[in-house]
Parts: C-alpha cells; structure tokens; sequence
C-alpha cells in the first residue's frame, strides 16, 4: 500500500488600497533545519545503505496504510471506486500474459533508451509539411517496434531513411547507436541534429513497462493476487540487469561512453569524447548538460522512470506467497535496491541546480532514500523541496515562471511531501550534526501551503487558468491536487467546494475520471501519456480520490465556490472578478517583471475573459514549437508598443500602484520600465459593474518615449468590423509582419465589433487622440502547437501615435449576450483623462488623473465633485446612485 497527502495552516487575506497591495496567505511554521553540505560520497556510493534497509516497514511512500484504509471503505461504499479498482485489475490483466523473459528482454533493451521526444520526421520535410524538432508521433504497445507519423503517416523505421550512421559503444557491454543518415535538422538550439528512431521507440519501451509495473503494483495491493506482484518483480530485475549499463545521455543524441557514475559527475568536463551525431564533434561535454540527461530517458526529467519504479518496489517488496514466505528473496531486494533504485539516484544528485526540472530528479532520490533506508537521500530530497517553496516559487506562493510551469514544478514535489508524512530517520540514525529527524509534516512546517494557496486563487470562472506566460488555454489545477488539498487543509472550505465543483456536490466523480479536453484515454480506459499534458499531473494512472478523500466527504457541507479579487505582490498580476461567485468575469493585468524563458514579453498586458470567452485574449504557449516567438513578442499581447520593438524581456521593474475593489467597481494601476526609451509606461484598469453581467471595461494607457506608440489589441476571432470608421487598403506599407492592412484616420468615439462566438458579443470603444492613426491588419493567430490551427489568423487593431510628449489612449471593452449592448456611447469629456459612458440605465463618469484631479460629475442639482486619482460617478434619472474614489498612489 503506498500513496500522496498533507496538511498546515494560515492565517487570512487582507486587501488595502494605495501601495500595499493584497497579500495572500502568511505561513505559520517552523522551517525544516536547514542541513549541512551532504557528502557527496555517502549520496553516490552509500556505504550505509546495508545499516538500515532492514529496519523500514513497507510501504512507506505515498500510499500509507491510512490511506489503504480510505480505499477499502471507499471501494464499499461507492460505485465510481468499485469501478476504478475494477479497471486497475483489468489494465493489469490485459497484458499480463506477455510478461516473460522474451517480452522483458524486447521490451527492455540492453542498449540505453534514447527519448520519446528529440525527433523530427525526415518524411514530412520532404513532403513540405510542417516539422516539429519533437516530431507528432504515435507509439502503441501493439506494434512495440515501430513509431507512425501523426502528420504524414510515414512508419519507422523506414527504408526510405535507414539509420546508416552506426556507433559501437566501449564501455560495459557492447551497445549499438544508430542516426538516420541524409540531410541534417535544427532542433532548437542544436543545429546538425539527426533522428534515431529505435533510440526513441527504446525509450517508449522503457516508459510503457515502467508504467505498466506500476499498474501491476496497485493490482496487487487492491486484490491481493500474487501474481502481479510476480510479474513486477520480473520487470523490476530485469531493469536492474540493463539499467547499470544504461549510459548517460540528452535527448539530443549525445552519449557518454564511460562509467555512468563518472559521466554524472563531470557532464560538461567528460574525460572522454561523447558519442554524437555527425557532422557534430565531440567536445567532451553532454548538449544542454544535465537539463535533457537521463538515462532511462534523456529530456532531464529522469524521475518519472524513478517515480514509477521506486513505488512499484514499496507497494510490493513485503509481498508473501500463498505458504507465507516473502515473494522478495534477500537477494532480489539487495539486487533492485542497489543496482536499479540506488542507481538511479546517482546523476539526480550530481545536479544542485533548483529548477523545474531538477527539484523532480531531486524528489525521485529523496523517495529512494526513503524506500531503501538512506537519511541522506531523504536529506537531499528534502533540501531541495525547501529551497523549491521557499525560493523556487515567489514568497507569495506564486510561480515566477506561468501557471503552467508552476505546476509541473509541483509536480516534481508533491510526492516529497506525500512521502514524508510522518517521516522518521530509521532508529539508531544521526547525521553528521548529530540530529534526526522524526514526524515530519512538510504540509505544516514549510511554506508549501502557501504555494497551493496561490493555485487556487489564480483560477478563472471556468476553473482554467488565464493563459498568460507560457501556459495554455486549458491549464487547470488537476483534481489529484484539489484532493490533497481537501483533505490536508479542511479548515480552507473552499476547497472542498473547488472539488464539488468539478466532482458534484455528491462527489460521484474522481481524480481518474476528470481530465481535461486535451487527455487521452485508450481503448481500455487506461491513460495514454501525451506530451506537455501529462506534465502538469502529478500520476496519470493513480486516483487520488480513491487513496485520499476521506469517506463519506461528501456529507460536509461547504459553501458556492467564490473567488476573491487578488493581487499577488511578488507575482504582481492583478486579477478582478466579477458575478456574486467571482465566476463571471475575470480582468487581470500583469506588471510582472520576471521574465526569462517562460514568460512573454507583456509588460501591461490585459486579459479580459467573460461567461467562458474570451474578449481580450491572450495566445498562450506553443511549447517547444519553432514558431513560438510569435506568441511571446510585444505586440500579439493587448498592450503599448513603442518604436515597432518588443519590451525587456527581463527586469521590468513592474509595479503595483494601486488595486482596490468594490461591489460596482475595480480598479488597479500599475507602471513597468518594460522600454528603456520610454519616460512613463502606465495603465490603470477597472471593471464598471453593475449588476446581473451587465458590466464593462475601462482602460487608460498613458506612455511617453519613443517616435511611434501603438496601443495594440487584438479580437478573439477571426474577423471583427469596424462601423464608425472608412477604412483604406494599404499596400505599400509595412506595419510589423501584418497582412490585409487597412487604414483610417481616428474619429472622435469608435468602434470595434466581433463575436467571441455565437452569443457572446465583443465591443471595443476607442476614444482617439489628437493625430491618433488607426490600423486594422490580419496578424498570427496560432495557439495549438500540435499545427490544428496552422495558418490562423486574427483581426490586430493598433492605435498609433507619433512624436514626444505623453499620450493617453483611452478605451472601454465590453462583452455581452444577446442582441442589444450595455453601453450605448462613450465621450470624451476631457483629454486628460475623464470620459462619460452612457448605458442602457443611465450614465456613469469616469476619470483617471495623472495625479490628482476633479471629477465633475452629472448636471444640475444632481451633480458632484469627485477628487482623487481614480473615480467613478454612477447616474441614473440624473441623480449620482454611487460612486467610488482612489484618493492618492505612488508617484
């Protein structure tokens, strides 16, 4: 039995106006003790492995007997866990009549695996198709040793393009590697990459049995049939064979012919020349280092293999047969231990580099350490979870990279704290400072509550997240954490509404059974892996809910699921809902100033999704694909460009000036050095809210520097209209990589119109500035990096000024269902920044000042003075009804 969990507390939110922002929850904890420089010797060599092996009573990972419990009283009491235990066993009977020693000896190859990824089709090339560096491929168990094209169809290997280029390995037994010959490929930075498809169907191999071991495990665990824990065992000694030999390797095609542990250590200073693909020389060091190493697989993410092999061995190793004697001999464990398990951690622990890739090799060596008795892999695996909530992600719990990039990191730790719940050095133990550490709860004692905290803030009303940064459109906190979430922190309700939002109030669905649009599910409802997906799960083939979720939960009561406007202060994203759940709208602007490789550069970016759709949209990620640039540059975000450029890509400066909310009204400033040239970079945003959807958007974007400043968003669809406007057809400009340009010069008030889809209606305002040029142009639309929506393109309105001095563009963004809008005209009352927008039931005024000014609002014996930086003056039938003030901000 072995398993996931955790628990902590906090303290609540607070909101301010002016320059203290929100600011989420605060920790309270004693930290984990900091360790001391662990020997590398005792973490690659583990002289006192033998010591306490012995003492550790199985299983100790993430399936306790606690959580076994939950499962059995789960299988009695419901039919969606009665189904999953049945379909465990029925995955696990499949193929279980294939396991042998020829199916384990073609299924794990002798000859290192290469990586289901690193690829690209020579195929498609030829036929003028699109290539991806990966390649789109399908790979089923039923044809183990071929791969098929899912763009052109091609099978490999192929005669076509014979692998030609063969290396013979020296070092331990023999191994053959082979590259396809002909004309080379760029795969991304690597610029004479060639293909090896048996290197890539070996690692599909490997991934699927390692998998498949897994599922063996939990089947014996649930029925208590020997034999699948047989059969593990077979797999789990046949790995321990092939995997000492295995060579380190990147998925580049790079290999270190030498002694694995020597290859680990010294990954960019090799002592002997790699094995690559020519026309490259060897240069004695691995491509992109540790960041794609691995040798079960080499895309840097060695701890999936690790994952699913340590675990298998926990849930199985105190297995007894039908007499009582112990399936495991002394000498299968010694063997598995050391020569697969302890093994395994040796190039995760060469790398001291905190990452989103690493802190996973780092928790894989840490569960290792648990499993065979080891402190100081636990020890390491522990620092590195410390470092990973406490530095890796923002001290307001948020990822510095995307939401998406946050969870896959989570998914690099969350079996860390799974594990060690309740964790105890084995008796008798001592580190080198002489303590021990006893009853560990990493839920409690560390940050890591914060960290999913901030994932559950940062949801929109469809419980997707917004697809800032490198994050798609359908990223979702995935149910397996909502479950842990709930069941570690039952003070925090609104968890367990999250997951009765996408379970039922009932809770008749599960963690296996809610996935996303962008699963897939085989024909015997086991998961196929795909890829980037998977990554963001933290097991694909495991229910949660039925280890986890306590029985009878669904009892508790729990309140709508609501969410909260929030400012996180070091992430600096703003995020305004609107509907008495928080779940019709959401407005967020970003004054972010991390950037590096998984953020765009977006400095005062807008997003504006409303009832499931997007108004203002944001393209999202294309992931490894070439073309990515497209969706990453300045100008396919709703923001200013100055001078035609893209904004710093890091070190922003980004700020906060002011967010402060009310029940008609939401307002949040913020400023960014995103342009060196540019002496003021500030956007004020609001939601003007008046009930029942009937709410809008305003935006003033002031910016001064630069020869051209164009304020550019885009429509969420294919086309828009523009009908206060005479458009003209330009062909003899350039205006960024656009097509279908189309020109006019800027009216007083105009409009832009397009439909998200069939009901939902996408107003854009423009209120012109003196000499403001506009420009309607078809620009890159892409968002799936797979091709579907190749050659997509979409409707770039830009609203372009010229010359010194500051300009003030001014807008208001409205999305309704139905036939007729909520607004019905905006005026510019004054240039500075005071606009009156007329609705279906009345007028409101609103003014956004430089520093502080007057808002004169209404006329006659109905009027009123507003002053302050921000205000907003609601009328009807001529008489002010409310108004909302932002009295001062940071200069």
């Amino acid at each position: 039995m072995s398993s996931f969990l955790s628990r902590r507390k906090f303290i609540g939110n607070i909101t301010t106006a002016g320059a203290g922002i929100y600011l989420g929850l605060s920790p309270v904890y004693s930290a984990i003790p900091k360790f001391s420089i662990m020997d590398d010797e005792k973490l690659t060599e583990w002289p006192e492995w033998r010591k306490y092996t012995d003492k550790i009573k199985h299983p100790c990972l993430t399936i306790k007997e606690q959580d076994m419990e939950f499962a059995r009283e789960n299988i009695r009491r419901y039919s969606w866990a009665k189904d999953y235990a049945s379909r465990t066993e029925r995955n696990a009977l499949r193929y279980h009549h294939l396991i042998d020693t020829a199916f384990l000896a073609k299924m794990i190859e002798e000859t290192t695996p290469g990586d289901p990824l690193y690829t690209p089709c020579p195929s498609c090339r030829d036929q003028g198709k699109p290539v991806h560096p990966h390649g789109l491929w399908t790979w089923n168990i039923d044809h183990p040793d071929q791969l098929k094209c899912d763009m052109c169809g091609a099978i490999f290997p192929n005669a076509n393009y014979p692998e030609n280029i063969v290396f013979h390995t020296k070092w331990g037994k023999p191994q053959t590697i082979s590259y396809c010959g002909g004309d080379t490929f760029t795969i991304f930075g690597y610029k004479e990459g060639r293909p090896s498809f048996t290197a890539n169907i070996r690692a599909r191999k490997v991934q699927w049995i390692a998998n498949y071991c897994h599922t063996l495990a939990e089947a014996y665990i649930l029925t208590d049939n020997i034999q699948y824990a047989i059969s593990c065992k077979a797999i789990l000694l046949r790995f321990a064979d092939c995997y000492p030999n295995w060579l380190v390797h990147v998925g580049y095609g790079e290999y270190a012919d030498m002694d694995p542990r020597i290859a680990s250590k010294n990954i960019n200073n090799l002592s002997e020349p790699e094995i690559c693909p020519p026309p490259n020389k060897p240069d004695k060091s691995l491509w992109t280092g540790y960041w794609t190493a691995g040798r079960a697989s080499g895309v840097g993410l060695e701890s999936d293999f690790v994952r699913k092999v340590v675990s298998a061995y926990d849930l199985t190793c105190s297995a007894k047969d039908a007499t009582g004697n112990l399936l495991y001999t002394d000498e299968d464990r010694q063997k598995i231990e050391h020569d697969l398990l302890l093994e395994s951690t040796i190039l995760l622990v060469c790398d001291k580099a905190i990452n989103n890739k690493s802190v996973s090799n780092h928790s894989a060596a840490g569960l290792v350490g648990i499993c065979v008795g080891n402190p100081e892999l636990v020890r390491y695996g522990l620092n590195s979870f410390n470092k990973t909530v406490d530095g890796w992600y923002l001290s307001d719990g948020t990822s510095s990279e995307s939401p998406f990039y946050g969870l896959m990191t989570l998914g690099g730790i969350w079996d860390m704290a799974q594990a060690a719940r309740g964790y105890s050095d084995p008796a008798g133990y001592k580190d080198s400072d002489g303590n021990r550490l006893d009853s560990l709860d990493l839920y409690h004692h560390t940050n890591y509550g914060n960290v999913l905290d901030a994932f559950f803030k940062g949801l929109q009303g469809d419980l997707h997240f917004p697809p800032y940064a490198d994050s798609f459109r359908n990223t979702s906190l995935d149910v397996s954490y909502i479950e842990l979430m709930v069941a570690n922190y039952p003070e925090h309700i609104q968890y367990l509404s999250l997951l009765k939002a996408l379970c039922g109030n009932d809770l008749s669905a599960h963690s296996g059974s809610v996935m996303d649009t962008q699963s897939k599910t085989s024909e015997t409802d086991e998961p196929v892996l795909t890829l980037p997906y998977d990554l963001t799960r933290p097991d694909g083939f495991l229910s949660f809910s039925f280890y986890y979720r306590k029985p009878g939960l669904e009892m508790k009561a729990s309140p709508a699921l609501h969410f909260t406007d929030w400012a996180p202060p070091e992430l600096r994203i703003g995020h305004m809902h609107t509907g008495n759940d928080g779940r019709e709208s959401l407005l967020l602007m970003s004054a972010s100033h991390w950037g590096g490789s998984h953020h765009d550069m977006d400095s005062l970016n807008i997003y504006y999704w409303k009832k499931g759709h997007e108004i203002l949209s944001d393209l999202g990620y294309l992931w490894d694909h070439p073309l990515k640039p497209q969706n990453k540059r300045t100008v396919a975000h709703n923001t200013v460009v100055i001078d035609e450029k893209n904004q710093l890509q890091k070190e922003r400066g980004g700020e906060i000036l002011f967010f402060k909310t009310s029940g008609r009204v939401k307002a949040m400033e913020m400023s960014s050095n995103a342009y060196q040239e540019a002496k003021l970079y500030r956007r004020t945003s609001a939601i003007i809210d008046h009930g029942n959807g009937r709410n809008y958007v305003v935006d003033f974007f002031r910016v001064e520097g630069g020869e051209k400043q164009d304020y550019v968003f885009h429509a969420s669809a294919p086309s828009c209209k523009v009908p206060d406007l005479k458009l003209h057809p330009m062909h003899d400009i350039k205006l960024y990589d656009f097509n279908n340009i189309r020109s006019a010069d800027a009216a007083a008030t105009w409009r832009a119109t397009w439909k998200s889809n069939e009901k939902m209606n996408c107003v854009a305002w423009s209120v012109s500035s003196k000499g403001e040029r506009i420009f309607i142009a078809d620009g890159w639309g892409q968002r799936d990096w797979k091709n579907s929506d190749i050659g997509a393109t979409i409707p770039y309105i830009i609203r372009r000024c010229e010359g010194s001095g500051t300009k003030t563009f001014i807008s208001v963004f409205e999305g309704y269902e139905g036939t007729e809008p909520f607004v019905r005209k905006v005026k510019l009352i004054d240039e500075k920044g005071i606009i009156e927008v007329e609705t279906s039931i009345g007028t409101d005024y609103i003014m956004s000042a430089s520093d502080t000014d007057t808002l004169k609002a209404g006329t006659g014996k109905g009027s009123k003075n507003l002053t302050g930086h921000f205000a907003v003056a609601s009328f009807q039938n001529k008489m002010s009804v409310w108004d909302f003030v932002v009295t001062e901000v940071d200069k």
